[in-house]
């Protein structure tokens, strides 16, 4: 892996996501690029909407310039923060401030990156969103590359675990995670398939377990029984240092392995990174 790109607010820029990122390009030798994104219409809006009084939008044009200063003193301000931060790690770091609508163009940056990191409570929406946000959810759905989900807080990652239930999503998101990070060889690879009661196994499941043992040096598979959103969150709650892989967010019913709002129940709970893609 060769560049990965982390998903900043410019106004309001996550140091837990900033650390996870330095973590991960220091690991794979990879340069960070901060992506700063600058919602244009979000600026724009205050001054021109909403007002009912020439007295109002005159109000509204001399506080314009003002807000404007003070957001580019602050993005200035997450910038220098976040050079310091990588410099003091030792990381290769550049910055793109990124000035439009935050989602097209964190879509275009991933098209040409390795990985794309995002903190799961990023927002662009004037009132609180759950988590993850809207933008995230967005983000997990279109990205042209893989993404991680940064944990809100972070140790060490001492075991992989590979959500599996035999689509080609799933093992694409396996076989893609396995070739960025040959770094993590030698920690636990651990398959989780949940079947339902009384239904069989999946049979590929040991062809998959196989396929995992020429790139992890100590694999495991467990077959759970029941809800595949209850099972998983029930085994993952616990967990600690652990990477969660999961494939296919937001696309068909046929090639995913979560309902979106299964996989918002544990990002929302589960404080471990979470590496989703989908081809």
């Amino acid at each position: 892996m060769e560049k990965i790109l982390l998903a900043l607010d410019a106004q309001n820029i996550s140091t837990a996501a900033i650390d996870f990122a330095c973590y991960l390009a220091r690991l794979t030798n990879s340069r960070l690029t901060g992506i700063f994104l600058e919602d244009v219409l979000s600026d724009e809006r205050p001054a021109f909407q909403g007002f009912q009084t020439i007295a109002q939008m005159q109000s509204a044009a001399t506080v314009a310039p003002e807000l404007a200063a003070s957001n580019e003193a602050s993005t200035e301000q997450n910038i220098k923060l976040f050079k310091q931060s990588c410099e003091c790690r030792g990381i290769s770091a550049h910055v793109h401030r990124d000035r439009g609508i935050p989602l097209q163009e964190i879509i275009e940056e991933s098209r040409f990156a390795d990985l794309l990191v995002v903190d799961a409570e990023t927002s662009f929406a004037r009132k609180k969103e759950s988590i993850p946000a809207k933008f995230v959810r967005d983000v997990l759905a279109e990205a042209e590359c893989p993404v991680i989900i940064a944990p809100y807080s972070f140790h060490a990652i001492d075991e992989i675990v590979f959500a599996y239930n035999g689509s080609a999503s799933s093992v694409f998101a396996i076989k893609q995670f396995a070739y960025l990070f040959p770094e993590w060889k030698q920690k636990k690879a651990t398959i989780i398939n949940v079947k339902e009661k009384d239904e069989p196994a999946i049979e590929s499941q040991y062809k998959m377990k196989e396929w995992l043992q020429h790139h992890f040096a100590n694999t495991e598979l467990k077959v759970l029984t029941g809800d595949a959103t209850d099972e998983l969150f029930g085994y993952l709650i616990d967990k600690k240092n652990a990477m969660v892989v999961i494939g296919a967010y937001g696309r068909s019913m046929l090639s995913r392995f979560f309902k979106p709002s299964h996989a918002h129940l544990i990002v929302k709970t589960v404080n471990l990174p979470i590496f989703i893609t989908h081809h």
